[in-house]
């Protein structure tokens, strides 16, 4: 076992090595980074990675690889992060680093008593999909990461971000929950909201492949809409225009074998309207599509 935590060109290791693992490990190296070490309860995995990094050795155990290294990334489903923790023997200085969205240090506890040096390392990105795990790379590639930690490893993950081409950002430990719950909602909720158009699509005849065909560049324009000028001026559709008769047209469309989708419909329609008034849309205007909207609710519940 090494007494000393070399902080400056610490040798790195991955416990874990589902897609982050293998993507993370990859990218790393490929930045000129110090992976040294990799360990999965797979053994296909863990030489998988090893193969595509120079002079990184595979690990038959986490312990012996946590004895080797500096700073150790627990690259493991979220809900087992805690337990690779608390089974370890860490070194005081060492590094601790988990990719869990939704929580700061606070799953590496058992880490921190031992002296570790904990800290998270979350990159704003999705790895659904991905048919060789080479290509979370790519995807890790100029993304935004949220970073938190103690001692040297929050300004060591900040500089792991910029040599990825990727922005480091600060969340406060008790908001951390709310980033991730942002993330869901600009990804794992999208999808499902987009699953209610392609319905729509299957509900007038359509196959699901030629709805999303006609769905995607619908999408992808409006993002690049928020991307290049902001939420409030990519917002559009007839909630932004106070154009009630419309809504009303689809609601009761939508009633029509439908009326699971009213409640997500009218909730969005409302969420638009702060943005309709930041539009110049008027009160009256506003007024006049809640108790619309409103007036459905009521109809649903009875």
């Amino acid at each position: 076992m090494s007494e000393t935590v070399n902080t400056s060109n610490p040798a790195i290791g991955f416990i874990g090595l589902g897609i982050l693992g293998k993507g993370l490990s990859i990218a790393l190296a490929q930045t000129g980074h110090r992976v040294a070490g990799v360990y999965s309860r797979t053994q296909a995995s863990a030489e998988w990675a090893a193969e595509r990094i120079e002079e990184c050795q595979v690990f038959s155990q986490a312990q012996a690889l946590c004895d080797q290294m500096d700073l150790v990334f627990v690259t493991t489903p979220d809900g087992v992060i805690g337990q690779v923790a608390s089974e370890i023997s860490w070194r005081p200085g060492q590094g601790v680093v988990h990719c869990c969205g939704a929580a700061s240090e606070e799953l590496l506890e058992p880490a921190a008593r031992q002296g570790a040096v904990t800290g998270a390392f979350h990159p704003c990105q999705t790895f659904a999909c991905l048919d060789d795990p080479g290509e979370a790379v790519d995807r890790l590639r100029g993304v935004t990461f949220a970073v938190a930690g103690n001692g040297w490893v929050p300004g060591y993950l900040r500089g792991l971000a910029g040599a990825l081409g990727g922005n480091a950002i600060t969340v406060p430990d008790g908001q951390r929950p709310l980033y991730h719950a942002a993330s869901i909602m600009a990804c794992g909720h999208l999808v499902a909201l987009l699953r209610g158009a392609v319905r729509l699509w299957e509900g007038m005849g359509f196959t699901q492949e030629e709805a999303v065909r006609a769905l995607y560049p619908l999408c992808r324009s409006t993002l690049e809409n928020v991307a290049g000028h902001g939420v409030v001026a990519a917002a559009t559709g007839p909630a932004i225009r106070g154009d009630a008769a419309t809504i009303e047209s689809h609601l009761k469309a939508l009633s029509a074998g439908f009326n699971d989708l009213i409640p997500a419909y009218a909730a969005l329609a409302r969420d638009s309207l702060p943005i309709a008034k930041a539009r110049g849309l008027t009160e009256t205007q506003i007024d006049e599509m809640n108790d619309l909207l409103e007036g459905f609710d009521r109809a649903e519940r009875s």
